[in-house]
């Protein structure tokens, strides 16, 4: 692709560009450091593992999401984040949704979860921003307790805990969504909870039956895409893998394979109003990258 020569993260904003050569040409030691997104909040990532080191480089984590969640919400919405990590999407969506709106947050990894609500404190500095809400707990099925597995390539990446019946992994608490929503609607719900997806939705059974979740963006590779397509269309919902190229993103049929850059993970968007969100979805650029002030 043509990525491999010119990425739309330095085309349109080419002060990251300016930042990446010089970060090259003077390298700081690996470890955390505080960045600033563009749409101007701080952030302390860890350049040593994935999102970090994507923050660090191209600005930005995941364009394709990061494009639809800033088109997707608006002021005074209610918007989660399950598996918010370090707090990266909850950003774009307390700005997206200003001081009216509120923001769930949920990380359940106790060392994750410290730097997420330690960057939501560097959020909370801005007056501008939703109300963010931290928790510790699990999204899934049932409310109780669960554990939590690292897995083999949690030091490099730190978003891929998920949940597990090994007693011998990380204890945590679960909890629902439809517990945590009560009778609230949500604008929309990011899942990315590595294979635990099936489970999150078990849990909104009660919101994505009575309309009170208008769409969600969740990640799902090859095995995951049609169950989990199948659980959404039997809820009324139309499902689009989220693909991109240089200049727009791309919506596809959810049995394809989102149009992607081999470094960017496959992710699929699930809506009640099609019509609505194809229109905000369908002009070319990329309003993240934009200039903001928070």
């Amino acid at each position: 692709m043509i990525e491999r020569i010119l990425k739309p993260h330095y085309l349109f904003r080419p002060s990251q560009g300016a930042r990446r050569l010089l970060r090259w040409a003077f390298p700081s030691p690996p470890g955390p450091v505080l960045l600033t997104l563009p749409w101007g909040l701080p952030i302390e990532v860890d350049t040593r593992e994935d999102i970090g080191r994507a923050i660090w480089s191209l600005g930005l984590y995941d364009l394709a999401v990061s494009e639809t969640l800033w088109r997707l919400l608006a002021p005074g919405d209610l918007s989660v984040d399950a598996g918010a990590n370090i707090g990266y999407m909850t950003s774009i969506m307390a700005l997206r949704t200003g001081p009216s709106g509120s923001v769930l947050a949920f990380e359940p990894h106790p060392e994750v979860f410290r730097r997420l609500t330690e960057n939501v404190l560097r959020f909370h500095r801005y007056p501008s921003l939703a109300a963010i809400e931290t928790s510790p707990l699990a999204l899934g099925e049932k409310n109780g307790p669960c554990y939590l597995d690292c897995g083999e390539y949690f030091a490099t990446n730190q978003g891929t805990a998920r949940i597990t019946n090994r007693e011998s992994s990380i204890p945590v608490e679960m909890t629902t969504l439809d517990h945590m929503l009560r009778d609230r609607t949500a604008a929309l719900v990011k899942i990315d909870v590595e294979g635990g997806e099936p489970q999150v939705l078990a849990g909104a059974a009660n919101a994505l039956g009575e309309g009170r979740i208008r769409s969600l963006v969740y990640e799902a590779y090859a095995s995951e895409r049609q169950p989990l397509a199948e659980i959404l269309m039997g809820y009324g919902y139309r499902v689009f893998a989220l693909g991109r190229d240089l200049r727009r993103l791309i919506l596809s049929e959810p049995d394809a394979p989102p149009y992607l850059p081999a470094f960017e993970t496959p992710n699929f968007l699930a809506t009640r109003d099609s019509d609505a969100v194809l229109a905000r979805l369908a002009p070319q650029g990329w309003r993240v990258l934009g200039s903001h002030q928070p």
